[in-house]
């Protein structure tokens, strides 16, 4: 049986790295960059593809945006 959390005490890593995100979110001004995926996955201790999971269900969610080349920003600039 597969076992899901509410937030933060989830067992996925994917979805607590998220939460990472959206603190800094929180913290940030639109135009403030967010961590990159490499130094998200280095300060967490997780894989880059784990870190790059979480930064994607933010920006389907449109709680974050990409800018290619630049990076993630908070928010949705659509």
């Amino acid at each position: 049986m597969v076992t899901v959390g509410t937030g933060r005490d989830d067992p996925r890593v994917w979805v607590r790295a998220a939460y990472t995100i959206l603190d800094a979110v929180g913290q940030a001004s639109p135009d403030d960059k967010l961590p990159t995926q490499k130094q998200l996955a280095a300060t967490l201790g997780i894989s880059r593809s784990t870190a790059g999971h979480a930064y994607h269900e933010l920006t389907r969610m449109r709680l974050v945006h990409l800018i290619p080349g630049l990076g993630y920003y908070p928010g949705d600039r659509t």
